[in-house]
Order: structure tokens, then C-alpha cells, then sequence
């Protein structure tokens, strides 16, 4: 009897430290969990804000290109100008001529 007891207890006592590493087990597993949650939030943040960003600098590149092109419309209205003034010039050095 007194072996039946003794195994019984040593039995017990296992068992105990086996529960007890379970749950230290599940309570790491747990903390592991959250820190990959934590993780996978800031990195969802950081592919938000990457987003951002390039959303504002396809924005910008699109207003660049709408400025350069209303620029280069006004070069070339600037330079057709200068033509035009050029051609009165000459048209009144002709006439001129033609007076003399």
C-alpha cells in the first residue's frame, strides 16, 4: 500500500509540473501572438502611410506635368509673338522703303 501511495504521489507531482509547463507554454504562445498582432498593426500602418505618400507624389508629378506643359504652352505663345513683332518690323522697314 505504502508503494501504491508513493507512486500515486510521485504521479501527482508530475502531473502538477506538467499543467504548470502547459500553462506557462500557452501563456508564452499567447504573448507571442500579441507581439505578431502588434507587429502586423504597425506594419499595416507603415504600408498606409507609404500609400500616402505616394498617392500625394503621383498628385505632385501630375501637377508638374500640367505646370511644365502650361509652360511650354507659354514659351511657345511668347515666341510666336516675338515672330509676329518681327514681321511687323519688317513689313514696316518695307514700307518705308516703298515711300522713299
Amino acid at each position: 500500500m505504502k508503494t501504491l501511495n508513493s507512486t500515486t504521489e510521485k504521479l501527482v507531482k508530475a502531473t502538477e509540473r506538467l499543467l504548470q509547463k502547459l500553462e506557462e507554454e500557452r501563456a508564452l504562445s499567447r504573448k507571442n501572438i500579441e507581439d505578431k498582432i502588434g507587429r502586423i498593426r504597425d506594419l499595416e500602418a507603415q504600408v498606409e502611410k507609404l500609400n500616402l505618400e505616394l498617392s500625394e507624389e503621383k498628385e505632385s508629378s501630375k501637377n508638374l506635368h500640367i505646370s511644365k506643359t502650361k509652360n511650354q504652352s507659354q514659351d511657345t505663345d511668347a515666341l510666336s509673338a516675338q515672330n509676329i513683332d518681327a514681321l511687323v518690323e519688317e513689313i514696316d522697314a518695307c514700307l518705308n522703303l516703298l515711300k522713299i
